[in-house]
């Protein structure tokens, strides 16, 4: 009903009716949006230096002969190399102890030795950590030269007792077994003691050999390494002698002289006069490593290379030669 002498009150619509009656309230103002945070940029600015790569951060690794001449950078690692150049058509290269050794021809170019290098670069990096590895194992080979060192000799071991009143001064030393009996090596290969034929090789366990040398309990270290290194080389041209005796007869050779070689990464050698060369650490390996350096040098004596024909001559005595070479390859040769 309106309302005497005034205005007239807008009337409601059904539909605001029923919101009022609901609870809704249409009459205030709709909330101010909040507004949306601006988002962030993911452009770097300008000024914010770029991330440095990982190798410049830790560095790369770096390998160097210790007679290198020059270097080249792979994306791993720095390489210090040794390169020699001669008489030959290819680029070749070796792993080593040392490091990496380049051999090339004269008119090669160092801008295509290090296209190579770089192309053999992860066969480079992973020989140059097999190296390592191997260099770590050598370490651990190393002698500790005292009284009771156990030393490899031809299959078994060999343990250095200091005997200062032992009558072993003339000979430099005596081998005897664990009851003080003196032990011989036989020409056909095989140890013997009071006249019975031992093992050739086998096992630690199945001979216990003792080297007595005439020195003092306080002999120092290198007075005991350069006995033990008199007496080995002595045995070392006798037992070489004989192998050497054995196997020339079966090969149809002569050989004119032999000597003992000291070389660090060439077991023997042979030249066109007959001389043979062995290194007389192969007296810490197994005979049949020794018998296969020895028939590899006397086959020279029929062919001074290394091509089919003198493999076959090597086969011809040593049928398992290939199994022979990896044996020697892997025994733990002590270092002196």
């Amino acid at each position: 009903m309106p309302a005497r002498g005034g205005r007239t009150a807008p009337r409601r619509s059904l539909f605001e009716g029923l919101a009022a009656q609901l609870g809704f309230d249409f009459g205030d103002p709709a909330p101010t949006p909040t507004p949306r945070a601006k988002p962030r940029s993911s452009r770097v600015p300008n000024d914010v230096p770029a991330a440095e790569p990982l190798t410049a951060v830790v560095g790369v690794a770096s390998w160097q002969h210790p007679q290198a001449t020059h270097q080249v950078r792979l994306p791993e690692a720095l390489i210090g190399y040794q390169l020699k150049r001669g008489k030959r058509r290819t680029i070749g290269m070796s792993v080593g102890l040392d490091g990496v050794v380049v051999n090339a021809p004269r008119w090669v170019g160092l801008g295509e030795i290090e296209l190579v290098l770089q192309d053999k670069g992860s066969w480079l990096l992973a020989k140059l950590s097999e190296m390592q590895t191997r260099r770590h194992a050598l370490a651990d080979q190393r002698i500790d030269w005292r009284d009771g060192v156990m030393l490899p000799l031809l299959g078994t071991q060999m343990q250095v007792v200091l005997s200062p009143t032992h009558a072993s001064a003339q000979a430099g030393g005596q081998l005897e077994d664990a009851l003080g009996q003196p032990v011989q090596w036989e020409a056909s290969g095989a140890w013997s003691c009071a006249g019975s034929v031992l093992v050739a090789e086998g096992p630690a366990q199945a001979l216990s050999l003792r080297l007595l040398l005439a020195l003092p309990l306080t002999a120092q270290s290198t007075q005991i390494r350069d006995a033990v290194q008199a007496w080995l080389m002595r045995f070392a041209m006798q037992v070489f002698t004989q192998r050497l005796d054995r196997y020339a007869p079966e090969l149809d050779v002569n050989y004119t002289r032999i000597a003992l070689s000291s070389a660090k990464s060439r077991w023997g050698s042979a030249d066109a006069k007959g001389q043979i060369r062995l290194n007389w650490r192969l007296i810490h390996g197994p005979l049949s490593a020794l018998d296969y350096v020895v028939v590899h040098e006397l086959s020279h004596l029929r062919e001074m290379n290394h091509g089919p024909r003198f493999w076959g001559t090597v086969a011809s005595v040593i049928p398992t030669y290939a199994d022979e070479r990896e044996r020697l390859n892997q025994v733990q040769w002590p270092v002196w």
